[in-house]
């Protein structure tokens, strides 16, 4: 019996190996091998990746996972291969598979196959960033052993991304614990959180940019207890932080960050979330202060409150966080509350955080000085506390334990660098920012351990030294070197192509000497406002083909414009006004596409303008003022529709004004042709540019009339709010131009968004001034002067109440002066002499402060004051402004002047306020209240004194 036993045992042993190794030596079941190339065939493999599938063991072909027994293929992962094409249906063969990763792929917007729901044994299916579009397969709800599933993707806008309007299918999912969505289109899909509701086994779910709008305030029942991970960045949801929040006891990470709308302060329950580590609420619109309770997150990692509206301290939080680390809690690593509105100083508490990797703190109020705590954040990688009110020195006990600090920031404040000489920092720094920190005068030798940095900016910092010539050894490959506005001297050696310096700025210092080569992969050359000297090289624009930025103004560069220039294709801005070039401008253009700004103004250029500028079809502004050119306009120049700025003055320019300027030229906002040879009418066309703010044809030969439909100069008909004309590039570029206003010359550059003037003087106008001009209602300089006017002062003149500057001086103008006139109470400067003004000069408000006498002589006909001449009703003339009263009856005519001067007076301040109280913005009150306000309360208040005494 027992050896009948033995056999049978034998015989089944026997049976095993013989089947096991059946199965070895087949590798794998033949049918699924059949469904498997057929599966390839229907890829697109542009990588030959799946090469190694062929042979019979389809087990060990490349991303097949076989069971050790059955042979059955239960796993495929083909991520990161280049895939595409479709997803054959022979996959259904594989009726054991449990994992299907087809993620990092490309299938170029296709569906997800429905066919994939029919898969019962599936228990991990990964589709993320293979570029699958349109509705997601409601069969996917079918997969009930399902407990793995990620559709997201990082392609943001996605190609043909995915959609769904209702998420009902995903509570079919009864085993899942992971769910990524990220990027599908979700917003139809109002009944997504009662869907993620019904699966109390879900641990972990990300639905970051999915255009989700809505999540409920308040939730009957909350099933998502098990949930760790919740990611819902960059939707639209625009609500208050939900409370029930306070129930996900076992959460984790928290990210309602970025392109949310979340307002509201923080709530207190945060501080019940004991199990967060990571929470992430930047980018909002979060106000209020920082909770107390949020000081009992002893899980916490890492805190991101950047980008909202918070104020208050951040001391509790640090006082009640440094509070957790004397227990064994892990310590935070990450801090960011940069841009806030934070206020006090940085606690000294900061010093017990000694595991922060990351300090971001910059953007706020903070005030006081920088705890010398920090120094001991031994694992700190990156500080930033710049743009602050932190004031006090920064020394080596600073940094006397950052031996891995990595990037500094603390520009903007108030603060100095003080160390010894020959301190060497424990740390090598990857990025340098200290603009506005005090570190000179001496130029700081501690730079020189500093030996992998590709980011230094040293700007505003008050070094006044010489160059060192050790400086440009440190490193090979800089992308970014900021050391303007310094007082550097010094000269540049004259090759720096070994190094590899991306952006480069050394502006408004005293470098001398010639200018230097720089390397070929320079994208950004500011060197302007130096003391550079000798021409430009005549290879530029082979040595640096990929320069976007040059800007060499204000310097002493002579000889011509090199013709390399013209090869220099991704261009954007050139700048070389101010220095001492000559020679004519080059004839080459047709190739700078994208050239946005060139400014060549004030040198000794000198020809015509050539045709081939009419090429720049990107040029937004170009100066060629004070130079000496002549010819006339070139007609191609109605090519650059983007233009804004065109300034052409102080030249030899002849013709006449084209008409092409105002039909082909709609963004002008500046057209400056002052002080060249233009004659003939103003044509009429010019009254399309909707935008123009800045006028001034001055000094030419124009002669004929001011055209009526001026009145339709849209821009001038309205306060301009925008300080400044931005040219965004890679430098970004802020125009500037001079502009004859209050009697002089004046250069605007950040506040020239801000003006609007019309200069026509010095020609050979006449006819009437329009009415119509008393329509450009946010004019603030009017210059008509040394014409040949003829005609009344338009009656309506008063219209212009925020005229500054009027100028109808040395014309043939004639009648009495419009009494509207007193209502300009913006009016600084006026100038109405020689001309054939009669009658009594109007008085009150800002006319009152316009005192001089000369700005109304050569009008014969003219009495009243200021001038000594009173009028013939007034019986005997006024007694002079220097003599005494006497007398009782002097005392009555004074304080029956006096009682009628009173309350104009008070109407004046009244109507001052009121006008500065409804301002558009406080940058125009500003503009106005510093050149005009203070002066006219000044002088007012000195000629009532005088009387007085």
């Amino acid at each position: 019996m027992s050896g009948s036993l033995f056999l049978s045992v034998v015989l089944f042993l026997g049976y095993l190996c013989t089947a096991t190794s059946a199965v070895s030596l087949l590798g794998c079941v033949k049918f699924e091998r059949l469904a498997l190339l057929k599966l390839k065939q229907s890829l697109k493999d542009p990588m030959n990746e799946l090469a190694s599938w062929k042979g019979i063991n389809c087990c060990s072909w490349g991303g097949v996972g076989c069971h050790n027994r059955s042979g059955h293929v239960f796993r495929l992962t083909l991520d990161s291969m280049s895939l595409g094409g479709e997803i054959n249906p022979s996959l259904l063969e594989l009726k054991h598979l449990r994992s299907l990763d087809l993620s990092m792929n490309d299938f170029n917007g296709t569906n997800i196959p429905e066919f994939i729901g029919s898969l019962p044994k599936l228990k991990y299916l990964n589709l993320s960033n293979a570029n699958f579009g349109g509705p997601i397969p409601h069969q996917l709800g079918n997969l009930s052993s399902l407990r793995y599933l990620d559709l997201g993707s990082n392609d943001i806008p996605p190609t043909r991304g995915l959609q769904d309007h209702d998420l009902g299918w995903v509570s079919n999912l009864s085993s899942l614990r992971y769910l990524d969505m990220s990027v599908a289109n979700l917003t139809k899909a109002g009944n997504w959180f009662y869907a993620m509701n019904k699966i109390p086994s879900l641990s972990a779910l990300r639905l970051s940019s999915c255009e989700i709008e809505y999540i409920p305030r308040s939730v009957p029942y909350l099933n998502l207890t098990s949930l760790a991970i919740l990611d819902l960045s960059r939707n639209n949801l625009n609500c208050t932080l939900p409370k029930w929040l306070q129930n996900m006891t076992n959460l984790n990470l928290l990210d309602f960050s970025e392109q949310n709308s979340l307002h509201g302060p923080i709530p207190d329950v945060f501080g019940s979330m004991t199990s967060l580590s990571v929470l992430n609420l930047n980018l909002n619109q979060l106000e209020g202060e920082i909770p107390q309770t949020m000081g009992n997150l002893c899980s916490l990692e890492g805190l991101d409150l950047s980008w909202n509206n918070i104020t208050g301290q951040m001391t509790q939080l640090v006082v009640g966080l440094s509070r957790c680390f004397s227990n064994s809690s892990p310590q935070i690593s990450s801090l960011n509350l940069a841009h806030n509105s934070l206020s006090g100083p940085i606690p000294l508490t900061i010093e017990k955080l000694s595991s922060l990797e990351f300090l971001y703190l910059q953007s706020n109020q903070l005030i006081g000085t920088v705890p010398e705590g920090i120094g001991r954040f031994s694992k700190l990688i990156v500080l930033d506390v710049s743009s602050n009110s932190l004031t006090g020195v920064v020394s080596e006990a600073h940094f006397a334990n950052l031996g891995v600090l990595k990037e500094l920031y603390m520009s903007l404040n108030n603060l100095s660098l003080k160390v010894n000489s020959n301190w060497v920092p424990p740390f090598e720094l990857n990025f340098i920012y200290l603009p506005s920190c005090q570190l000179g005068p001496l130029f700081p030798s501690w730079l020189q351990t500093q030996k992998g940095f590709s980011k230094l900016d040293l700007s505003k910092a008050g070094i006044s030294d010489t160059m060192p010539h050790w400086f440009w050894s440190l490193t090979t490959e800089i992308m970014y070197l900021n050391l303007s506005q310094n007082q550097i001297k010094g000269s540049l050696p004259l090759s720096l192509e070994s190094i590899s310096i991306s952006l480069v700025d050394l502006s408004s210092n005293c470098f001398e000497g010639p200018l230097p080569r720089f390397g070929r992969d320079t994208l950004v050359l500011h060197l302007y406002d130096n003391s550079f000297e000798g021409p430009l090289p005549a290879d530029i624009g082979e040595a640096m083909p990929v320069l976007r930025n040059l800007l060499v103004s204000n310097n002493l560069i002579n000889g011509s414009i090199p013709q390399s220039i013209c090869t220099m294709e991704n261009l954007e801005v050139l700048g070389l006004a101010d220095n001492l070039l000559s020679g004519r401008l080059p004839h080459c253009w047709s190739d700078s596409q994208i050239l946005m700004v060139v400014d060549l103004g004030n040198n000794n250029i000198s020809g015509i303008i050539p045709g081939t500028m009419g090429s720049l079809l990107s040029l937004a502004s170009l100066h060629l003022n004070n130079n000496s050119l002549s010819g006339e306009l070139p007609s191609s120049l109605k090519n650059c529709t983007s233009l804004v700025a065109l300034d052409l003055g102080e030249n030899q320019i002849s013709g006449n004004i084209p008409s092409w300027i105002g039909s082909s030229l709609p963004n002008l906002v500046i057209l400056r042709l002052r002080s060249n040879k233009f004659t003939g009418g103003i044509p009429p066309e010019l009254s399309y540019l909707s935008s123009l703010q800045v006028l001034d044809i001055a000094q030419n030969s124009l002669s004929g009339i001011i055209p009526r439909s001026f009145g339709n100069l849209t821009a001038m008909t309205k306060i301009q709010e925008k300080g400044f004309i931005l040219y965004e590039n890679w430098g970004s570029y802020l125009d500037n131009v001079l502009v004859y206003m209050k009697g002089r010359e004046l250069e605007y550059s950040k506040t020239l968004g801000l003006v609007t003037s019309v200069d026509l003087s010095s020609n050979k106008l006449h006819g009437k001034i329009p009415e119509e001009l008393t329509s450009l209602f946010g004019l603030l300089a009017l210059n008509l002067s040394e014409n040949a006017l003829t005609g009344e002062i338009p009656k309506k003149i008063g219209n212009l109440r925020w005229l500054e500057s009027l100028d109808l001086s040395r014309n043939n103008l004639s009648g009495e002066i419009p009494s509207s006139m007193s209502s300009l109470t913006s009016l600084s400067r006026l100038n109405l002499s020689y001309n054939n003004l009669k009658g009594r000069i109007p008085s009150g408000f800002q006319l009152q402060t316009l005192n001089d006498p000369s700005i109304y002589i050569g009008n014969q006909d003219l009495c009243g004051p200021p001038l000594t001449d009173g009028c013939p009703s007034d019986g005997e003339s006024p007694p002079s402004r220097n003599s005494s009263i006497t007398g009782e009856e002097d005392g009555s005519e004074f304080l029956w002047y006096y009682s009628g001067f009173s309350p104009g007076f008070a109407v004046a301040i009244l109507g001052v306020f009121s006008v500065l109280f409804f301002m558009p913005s406080w940058r125009y009150a500003l503009f106005i209240l510093v050149d005009d306000i203070v002066d006219w309360f000044y002088v007012t208040t000195t000629v009532t004194m005088a009387k007085l005494r």
